[in-house]
């Protein structure tokens, strides 16, 4: 089966180095990104992991170069210092971080029922700041 989706230039571009990084065709890291997101564990899975299986799912997966140039961005947007195609690979970064955060709170709410205590407690125990948006 073969699918086409049209992305922003700067995120292929990103896609191809991070691929190139790995040793990998582009084709094949997508497809294995994909197919990591596709095997996170459903919502009534995660209750069964252990804790070590939990805490090593919370950890976030996105690389150090990708954060700092989402926080690059971030201070040129509030001082409406973006060029072309700057806003899309903003925006790009920020549904991925978004996401990769909204996974690892599952993981989050898992390991504080494991652990019987609150997720605020979990997310202090493990240095989560809550986000004050």
């Amino acid at each position: 089966m073969s699918v086409t989706i049209a992305i922003p230039p700067d995120l292929e571009q990103q896609l191809r180095a991070d691929a190139a990084r790995k040793g990998e065709s582009l084709e094949e890291y997508i497809t294995q990104m994909l197919v990591s997101r596709l095997s996170v564990p459903n919502p009534l899975d995660v209750n069964n992991l252990t804790e070590d299986e939990l805490l090593q799912r919370i950890k976030l997966d996105i690389q150090p170069a990708d954060l700092d140039e989402y926080y690059r961005l971030v201070e040129l947007r509030k001082k409406e210092q973006l060029v072309e195609g700057e806003y899309e690979k903003l925006l790009a970064l920020t549904n991925r971080i978004e996401i990769a955060h909204a996974e690892r709170m599952n993981f989050v709410i898992a390991l504080a029922n494991l652990l019987g205590i609150s997720p605020e407690d979990a997310m202090l125990d493990l240095g989560i700041q809550k986000s004050v948006a």
